[in-house]
């Protein structure tokens, strides 16, 4: 990843697709000061079930930005991402974890090293898919119903001694969605088998462009008085769709290891190269409808450097934007093709800035949603472009570099410090990125699109003043969404005053990560 990257991302909500509840369950919170969690703090579950929403994240960026968009979601208010099919938290495979655990050169004291595990583990626990058993137990991402430090307990039976039969008796290790394979399958070509069907796609993509530049009425319904200019960016979102569509094998890349749905991520696109990086699902075009939606949103990132995401679809006032942002926004060049689709939510409706959905005006409230919206829509960046920076590292020295770490020592130190990872706690002299880093970086940033989901949901309230200006009073509203949303999660690292750093850390570093 080059410093001179600049990225942006579109997040989804899925809803839950069996025995959903639209009720979302107080998740209890777990003490930690950045040593190992006591194994108490492993007995707070709580689900986390609710319809979806297409969560979208914005940004302003510059001609040679990676512009990221995660596959379509159903708009509503609350999110139900640990609900989600294939998206979930993973451990690493066995050979890697013992690997790991046992390597007396890393030296990871195992108090720590078990300690991460159950971070994991804690959180695939929680991770709830929203059915029961014959007996009434919630089913989760484990296969046992044992608590987190029972199972702790079985696989670390004895100092140094890791146990695979009970390491396997709690993970499906057959599943890939549940156990991290590896770095080199995370971004990769489009296999020659699935590229005649993403063909297929990209140019029934490229004719619904054409449909609906051809529609007047609705061009001007969604983009006003810059109608013109819409029309005009459609032309060459199609031109650059079916110019990538020539040679997928140069301009289009996919994520086989399944990184991408883990980390709400649905891929990114290139202007300067005029390269795609899709979401494997798009790829093997499970979905039509969302495949093409997601083609078209990544198009219109390519068809000129003024189109980034400033809203995407759904997210609070995303129909009330002024006219300057929704014709440069990505997300609003899906609302044509959704009308035609049939999947647009805003069936009918005609954009007018400041007016929402059904014409009521835009409230304090739906401003201060908006504003919580952002801050974690860059923290969720922020996570991701940590996660990819870490599993970079991981696979160029897979590949005999170490380079990448030895340049960034001190940014991995205090990244491995604020995320619980294991690097500081190694011997500095053989320190590395491990699996089992890449795997809990990958469940920070799950963790952060599953607040950012939540805060959605939450509710806005007038904060006690005095303030001294009506930005403060903003900003105090806003940081109550956040803190409110993140202690509903309950599992990002355990203490709020923690959990808040990491997230300032990672507003602050939005743009920012090698």
């Amino acid at each position: 990843m080059g410093a001179a990257r600049r990225n942006s991302r579109r997040r989804s909500r899925r809803p839950l697709q069996v025995g959903a509840s639209p009720s979302v369950a107080q998740a209890s919170h777990e003490p930690s000061a950045g040593g190992p969690t006591p194994a108490s703090a492993y007995s707070a579950a709580g689900p986390a079930v609710s319809l979806g929403s297409a969560i979208q994240r914005a940004d302003a960026g510059s001609g040679d930005r990676m512009i990221r968009v995660p596959p379509d979601g159903v708009v509503h208010p609350i999110a139900a991402q640990l609900n989600r099919p294939g998206t979930h938290f993973r451990v690493p495979n066995f050979a890697d974890l013992q690997a790991a655990y046992t390597d007396k050169k890393l030296a990871i004291p195992e108090s720590v090293f078990q300690a991460r595990v159950g971070q994991l583990l804690g959180r695939m626990r929680r991770d709830k898919i929203g059915i029961v058993d014959l007996k009434g137990n919630p089913i989760t991402r484990l296969k046992t119903l044992d608590d987190v430090p029972t199972i702790l307990a079985k696989i670390f039976p004895a100092p140094g001694v890791i146990d695979q039969v009970e390491f396997e008796n709690a993970v499906d290790v057959t599943n890939r969605r549940r156990i991290y394979a590896t770095v080199l399958d995370a971004q990769t070509t489009v296999k020659p088998a699935d590229q005649p069907k993403l063909k297929t796609t990209m140019k029934d993509a490229a004719d619904l462009i054409t449909t609906v530049q051809g529609d007047a009425a609705g061009l001007t319904a969604v983009f006003g008085t810059r109608a013109a200019d819409a029309k005009k960016n459609y032309g060459a979102a199609r031109t650059a769709l079916l110019d990538i569509a020539k040679d997928l094998d140069k301009h289009v890349t996919t994520d086989y290891n399944l990184d991408d749905p883990e980390v709400n991520l649905g891929g990114w696109a290139n202007f300067a190269g005029k390269h795609m990086h899709l979401l494997a699902e798009i790829v093997l075009v499970t979905d039509p409808n969302e495949s093409k939606t997601t083609l078209i949103h990544e198009a219109a990132h390519l068809s000129d450097p003024s189109v980034d995401d400033h809203g995407y679809y759904g997210t609070p006032n995303f129909e009330a934007l002024p006219e300057s942002i929704k014709v440069s926004n990505a997300g609003h060049y899906e609302e044509l093709p959704k009308r035609v689709l049939k999947t647009s939510s805003y069936v009918g409706e005609t954009f007018t800035p400041g007016k929402l959905k059904g014409g009521g005006a835009v409230t304090w409230e739906d401003t201060i949603k908006r504003s919580a919206s952002e801050y974690l829509r860059q923290a969720w960046d922020a996570a991701v472009d940590t996660h990819t920076f870490i599993r970079g590292v991981r696979k160029s020295a897979l590949g005999g570099s170490k380079s990448p770490f030895t340049s960034n020592v001190a940014l991995i130190k205090e990244i491995s410090k604020l995320m619980d990872l294991t690097i500081h706690e190694q011997d500095p002299a053989n320190a590395q990125v491990t699996t089992l880093d890449v795997t809990l970086t990958e469940s920070i940033a799950h963790g952060v699109g599953i607040i950012g989901g939540l805060a959605d949901g939450e509710t806005v309230t007038k904060p006690a003043g005095p303030f001294k200006t009506q930005a403060d009073e903003d900003a105090a509203a806003r940081n109550a969404v956040i803190d409110a949303a993140t202690a509903r999660y309950g599992r990002l690292l355990g203490a709020p005053a923690r959990d808040r750093k990491l997230l300032d850390w990672l507003v602050a570093h939005y743009r920012n990560l090698p």
